[in-house]
């Protein structure tokens, strides 16, 4: 019993130590937990904490933000309110302007006078004009040698914010003729605007271009035959824009008729209307270096019970011959203009062409002071031209047209038997070259190898060469010529 009270004294006193040991062991584990967990926990306060400050930072600018944002919004709507009423005002003044007496000069118009001479050299007497087409003074032919030319007083600006004028005078040594004098509408709308008064029809392209702004010293022969150098009319002209997106245009007129186109003035005292014309343009640009535009027009006029010269028969007769009825002119046009990046100071090219057609239905009298014999007749009759311009370089320009007629066919019945109408195709080549120091200055050489008559008796083409000589000074404001 000894024996084994003693071996579990010692079992007791070996395991005794053992068993601390473990219980110190879990203890220590329990201890590193405890502390992993604070330290997860203030890790995770931490950032708590950084979200909140973030939160915080935000919100405050947000609103600071919003308070700005109210401010803008509270000074944005006072300058409209402020906009409005000086709007309003605006209005208002403009109204009582209009309706109160002004001063020759309260409304400042643009004032310009354009000086444009020439030297002229022909080879044969100018004085004789196309064959087959046109009577000598239907159309003004630049003399031989110098000459003041046809100078140009123009005057235009605004009436009131409804209306705008404008007058152009031709001076020259012979007197003064007033070209264009008018009103039109600034503020009809919805893309339209009429004009009243004397103007330069919308017939083509050139036709209402002024000379000075011409690309070469005189107009094409069709141009010439058909309408003149400038065929205009009193009368009302309705232009309309379409709101697409390319430009289209549509016009209309309606006008007295004191021209009968291509052959010269008519005295008329009659009511109403006597012309009306018609035109069509629609373009656009390709790319940003180039735009085209297309052109259709129509003209239809009749004449006096008198009637008037037809073509060149009386200088081809020697006697005194007359046309009374109808004419109608159709027309097609092309533009094309081509400008590096859509830059025309240093580099540009303009080409243009042009057809008429005209056609005659009426009654024809031959020598009106002996035989004065009248029978039905007509005529159609054709042309064309082409023409570029290109500035190769700063303030140069060389140009290059051809023109052709058509002489048609022309039905003189009875008529034929006294007067042979002329089957002459008349055609010419012409060059030029100009220097343009500035928008308001350009002197012009140009040569032409003209072959727009011929000799009756024989018949054989008569040829000349034409050399011309021309200056161009622009004084003042000026407004810009169109597309």
């Amino acid at each position: 019993m000894q024996k084994t009270l003693l071996a579990t004294a010692v079992a007791v006193a070996l395991g005794v130590p053992a068993v601390a040991a473990a219980q110190n062991a879990e203890l220590e584990q329990i201890r590193r937990q405890i502390q992993e967990l604070k330290e997860n926990y203030e890790a995770r306060i931490k950032a708590l904490e950084n979200q909140l400050k973030s939160a915080e930072s935000s919100a405050r600018k947000a609103e600071q933000s919003a308070t700005e944002a109210r401010a803008a919004a509270q000074k944005a709507e006072t300058t409209a309110g402020r906009a409005e009423q000086s709007a309003g005002k605006a209005e208002d003044s403009a109204v009582q302007a209009a309706q109160r007496p002004v001063s020759q000069n309260a409304l400042n118009p643009a004032v310009s006078l354009i000086l444009n001479g020439t030297w002229g050299r022909y080879g044969n007497d100018p004085s004789a004009q196309i064959t087959g087409f046109h009577g000598s003074g239907a159309s003004e032919m630049l003399p031989r040698g110098g000459s003041l030319g046809e100078s140009e007083l123009f005057i235009s600006g605004n009436i009131d914010p409804r209306f705008r004028g404008a007058f152009l005078a031709a001076l020259s040594p012979e007197g003064v003729e007033i070209e264009e004098a008018f009103v039109e509408t600034l503020s009809i709308g919805k893309g339209a605007t009429l004009k009243g008064g004397r103007f330069f029809s919308g017939m083509g392209y050139w036709n209402s271009v002024h000379p000075h702004a011409w690309d070469f010293t005189d107009a094409s022969l069709v141009q010439r035959a058909f309408l003149g150098k400038n065929y205009g009319d009193d009368g009302v002209q309705l232009r309309w824009v379409a709101p697409l997106p390319v430009f289209v245009q549509l016009g209309a007129e309606l006008g007295r008729g004191k021209d009968f186109a291509g052959m010269g003035e008519v005295e008329r005292n009659t009511n109403g209307k006597s012309s009306e014309a018609f035109f069509a343009k629609v373009g656009s640009d390709i790319g940003v270096s180039n735009s085209w535009q297309l052109g259709a027009s129509h003209l239809r006029q009749r004449t006096t019970n008198t009637g008037v010269p037809m073509f060149d028969y009386d200088d081809l007769t020697g006697l005194v011959n007359v046309f009374a009825g109808r004419q109608r002119i159709t027309g097609a046009d092309f533009v094309y203009k081509w400008a590096p990046e859509g830059n025309p100071r240093y580099r540009n090219f303009r080409f243009v062409a042009e057809y008429y057609q005209r056609k005659l239905d009426g009654d024809f009298t031959f020598d009106t002071a002996t035989l004065a014999l009248t029978d039905p007749a007509n005529a159609k009759q054709s042309g064309w031209f082409a023409q570029g311009a290109y500035q190769f370089m700063p303030y140069w320009r060389v140009g290059l047209r051809y023109d052709r007629l058509s002489a048609g066919t022309v039905n003189l019945n009875a008529n034929a038997a006294n007067l042979t109408a002329p089957s002459f195709n008349p055609t010419r080549w012409t060059t030029m070259v100009d220097w343009n120091p500035s928008e308001f200055s350009r002197i012009r050489l140009q040569y032409a190898r003209d072959r727009s008559r011929q000799d009756i008796a024989t018949g054989e083409t008569i040829s000349d060469n034409i050399v011309f000589l021309q200056y161009i000074y622009s004084l003042g404001a000026h407004g810009a010529h169109r597309f």
